[in-house]
């Protein structure tokens, strides 16, 4: 097949990739009776099996990569393609990985210039989770010269008033009312919209010969001194033996948590945390008719972390709630736990789903007309860097990782969406200006990406959030109440800078010494979540965004002086 016959397949199959592949079999009676509050609940679903099916090959990718954590995997390949390999077209950037990836790929090509290809194994621009973000945060999109104002509205579905933290205090020794925050998580995003306008911006570019395909598996990339070829499978009915080549400059790897580019470069270092986590976008809930009712939904107000119950099976479940399009009653709810990948707790997202449909009214009632519009999952990554060489690397000569598969993002906001937009504009600045130099070895790739000293610290505190093994199941609740306690009597700011991965060394030194005169024992948990070992590393990161900070108002100051 051509190469610009991706182009055309794309067009004709953005909304789903049934048309182009034999889905493999699925065992409906059997998950039935091992998951049937799942099932049950996707029935009004049009797509339900292909929703189930998407889920489990996720958490199957998942679960093997988990497994072979310890085996030696190349994809990245130092040697030219195989002798017998044709390469179909050539180009600047080539993405693997159609979600945060297209979001690069049109600043790339729109603001740049650049001739890219974005290929997924599902469809470009579609995803399975939805996003909320602030408007400030969103203006990074217009920085970056990717959207106008105008057509960021066209994706925003509502916007909240205000937003709150709420963690159960019943087995607590301290109380704590919800900690409001304002413009936090506050804007609801339809995620597919606004990739949909990005995959259009690429489209309509000025730039020839640009690409977009559905259905192509990563294999490999080969590198050489003067380009990389990207080796992929095609999986729209050709076959998977069914192998295409395509060169370019640079290779971009966008594939998320289970990146494969990752765990090469990083070995069992690819993450050290993940958060499982399911959901839907539901319609039916009970409307809230006054600000006391918890357990109904006010399209007012965002529901940023909270949490009904105390930890049990090694997990400390937390939910978040956020309305969508108040005329068509659309609402998301998710749960999921933060935790560490070699923990005991099942990470498995169809047991995590029975789970939430389970513990679902607890937390919002459900009407009589309620149904499920579209399931919502992933696994969200996390990375602790400790010690001084322990630093994730998301470069090598000509490939650079970026999103989640980079996993750099503060795990208390729970998503790389955030975290990719507040840094695209300086991200994509810097990859095009190593294109433009040619500057593309490892040391020169190895700074673009979404890291900063601040997200280090924003990690350990995060720890709090999961139950240690001999821990009160009333711990974590206890902790995290003491942390918003604090938070209640500091400024508005520091609410906000704690989960937008901003907070600076002299709010966080703050927000720390007042939850210790709140909560004594928050350094015994400190002790039993980070060890010695990982305390020290811990302080030894605030140290360095300390130097960091200084460093940058030295630099700031000297800016201005020009």
């Amino acid at each position: 097949m051509s190469a610009s016959g991706c182009s055309f397949r794309l067009i004709k199959s953005f909304m789903s990739r049934s048309n182009q592949t034999k889905p493999p079999t699925l065992d409906l009676a059997a998950l039935r009776r091992k998951y049937p509050l799942t099932v049950q609940n996707f029935g009004a679903l049009a797509d339900r099996e292909a929703w189930l099916r998407r889920i489990r090959e996720l958490e199957t990718r998942w679960q093997d990569s988990m497994e072979r954590r310890d085996e030696k995997t190349e994809v990245i390949v130092e040697s030219p393609p195989p002798a017998n390999a044709e390469i179909e077209a050539t180009f600047d950037v080539i993405y693997a990985g159609g979600v945060l990836g297209v979001l690069h790929a049109a600043v790339m090509a729109n603001r740049h210039n650049q001739k890219v290809m974005v290929f997924d194994l599902h469809t470009v621009g579609k995803t399975h989770r939805d996003w909320n973000i602030s408007d400030e945060e969103l203006k990074e999109f217009e920085r970056a010269g990717l959207f106008t104002a105008e057509e960021l509205e066209a994706a925003i579905v509502n916007r909240y008033q205000s937003g709150f933290v709420k963690f159960h205090d019943g087995g607590s020794r301290l109380k704590t009312p919800p900690l409001w925050m304002n413009g936090v998580l506050d804007v609801a995003l339809d995620a597919d919209t606004l990739l949909g306008l990005a995959r259009r911006k690429i489209e309509q570019s000025g730039v020839a010969g640009s690409l977009l395909c559905d259905g192509l598996r990563f294999v490999r990339a080969y590198v050489e001194a003067h380009r990389v070829t990207v080796e992929v499978a095609d999986e729209t009915g050709r076959g998977t033996n069914h192998r295409r080549f395509f060169a370019a400059r640079l290779f971009v790897d966008s594939t998320g948590t289970n990146s494969r580019v990752a765990r090469q470069l990083n070995g069992d270092f690819a993450l050290t945390h993940v958060c499982p986590t399911v959901g839907t976008l539901a319609r039916g809930f009970k409307r809230a008719t006054s600000d006391d009712e918890i357990d109904a939904v006010d399209f007012r107000k965002g529901e940023i972390l909270v949490s009904t119950e105390d930890a049990s099976d090694h997990r400390q479940l937390i939910w978040e709630g956020f309305a969508g399009s108040e005329r068509k009653d659309d609402y998301t709810t998710y749960l999921f736990f933060y935790d560490a990948i070699d923990s005991k707790a099942d990470k498995s997202l169809l047991a995590l789903f029975e789970r939430y449909f389970e513990s679902l009214p607890t937390y919002k009632k459900q009407g009589a007309q309620w149904r499920v519009q579209k399931p919502v999952f992933g696994y969200i990554p996390s990375f602790h860097h400790q010690g001084w060489n322990n630093r994730k690397r998301t470069a090598t000569t000509r490939v650079l990782i970026i999103g989640d598969a980079a996993g750099l993002s503060s795990p208390l906001t729970f998503c790389g969406f955030g975290s990719h937009v507040r840094n695209l504009h300086r991200t994509t600045q810097m990859t095009a200006q190593r294109l433009k130099d040619d500057a593309l070895d490892t040391n020169s790739l190895h700074d673009i990406n979404a890291y900063e000293p601040r997200v280090a610290q924003m990690a350990s505190l995060a720890e709090f959030m999961r139950p240690t093994a001999k821990g009160n199941p009333s711990a974590v609740n206890e902790t995290m109440n003491a942390v918003m306690a604090a938070l209640h009597d500091l400024d508005e700011r520091v609410r906000r800078e704690l989960f937008q991965d901003r907070m600076s060394f002299n709010a966080l030194k703050a927000l720390l010494a007042r939850t210790a005169r709140l909560y004594p024992n928050i350094f015994k948990r400190l002790s039993e979540h980070l060890g010695v070992r990982g305390t020290f590393w811990w302080l030894t990161g605030i140290a360095e965004a300390r130097w960091s900070e200084h460093h940058q108002a030295k630099a700031d100051d000297e800016a201005d002086k020009f």
